[in-house]
C-alpha cells in the first residue's frame, strides 16, 4: 500500500513524494518528515559522524530535487526544537527557474551513470570539481593525480553536514562530465590526514575525507 506524503512548500504531496525519492538515492541512515512549511531531515540517535555525512549527502538531493521543480530552498542546519532538533530544516526560498547547471547535476543524479574510460587530464577537471565544493562551503585539495582531500573551514557537527553536501556535488559533478568520483574505501584517519597535510592546508582547513578519481 502506498503511503500517502503531504503537501509541503507548495508543492503538492506526489511531487513532496518524488523529491524525497530522489533524495534518499543511496542515502542511508536519514529520514523525512514533511511539513506544510517545512522538510525536516533526521538521522539516528545519537547524531554520529557517518550518519551526518549522510543527512549532507541527502539534503543536497533534497536541494537539487526541489529546484528541479522550481522551488529555491532556505536551509538551516541543526535548527534546534523549532524543528524536533532535526539535522536539517528546509523551507520555502521563494520560486526560480532551474538552471542548466542544476538540470544536469538532475540528470547525474537520476542515470548515476559511470561512464569512467580513462583518466582525465588534470586542467579539464580540476576547476570545476573545486567550484562545486566550494558552492557548498568547502574546499578540495588535489594530493595527488586521483586523490583529492575535501576540507571545511572548521570542525563540528554542522560542519560534517557541509561535507556531505559537498561531497554529493563534486560526485554529482564529475558525473556530469562523464567520469567517476567516489569515497575511499578504506578507513581514514583524519587526525593524522590533517597532520599530514598541515603544511599545506595550514590551520585554517579542516580535512573531511578522502575522494578518488576512477571506479573503485
Amino acid at each position: 500500500m502506498t503511503i500517502a506524503v503531504p503537501g509541503s512548500l507548495g508543492l503538492a504531496g506526489e511531487d513532496v513524494r518524488a523529491v524525497l525519492a530522489l533524495a534518499r538515492d543511496s542515502v542511508s541512515g536519514v529520514r523525512f518528515e514533511v511539513r506544510p512549511e517545512q522538510i525536516e531531515l533526521h538521522t539516528s540517535t545519537p547524531h554520529g559522524r557517518e550518519t551526518r555525512v549522510a543527512c549532507g549527502v541527502a539534503l543536497l538531493n533534497v536541494r537539487l530535487a526541489l529546484q528541479g521543480h522550481g522551488i529555491r530552498p532556505l536551509v538551516t542546519l541543526l535548527p534546534g526544537p523549532s524543528a524536533h532538533d532535526a539535522a536539517a530544516a528546509i523551507r520555502l526560498g521563494g520560486y526560480q527557474e532551474p538552471s542548466p547547471d542544476v538540470l544536469a547535476l538532475l540528470h547525474s543524479l537520476r542515470t548515476n551513470r559511470r561512464a569512467w574510460t580513462a583518466f582525465p587530464e588534470l586542467a579539464s577537471w580540476r576547476g570545476l570539481l573545486s567550484r562545486a565544493a566550494e558552492v557548498e562551503r568547502a574546499w578540495l585539495h588535489v594530493r595527488s593525480g586521483t586523490e583529492l582531500v575535501l576540507c571545511t573551514f572548521n570542525q563540528g557537527a554542522a560542519a560534517e553536514i557541509r561535507a556531505g553536501q559537498a561531497m554529493q556535488r563534486v560526485i554529482l559533478t564529475a558525473g556530469t562530465m562523464g567520469f567517476d568520483v567516489s569515497p575511499a574505501l578504506a578507513a581514514v584517519d583524519l587526525a593524522a590526514l590533517r597532520a599530514d597535510l598541515r603544511q599545506c592546508l595550514g590551520s585554517t582547513l579542516v580535512p573531511q575525507m578522502v575522494l578518488r578519481l576512477g571506479a573503485q
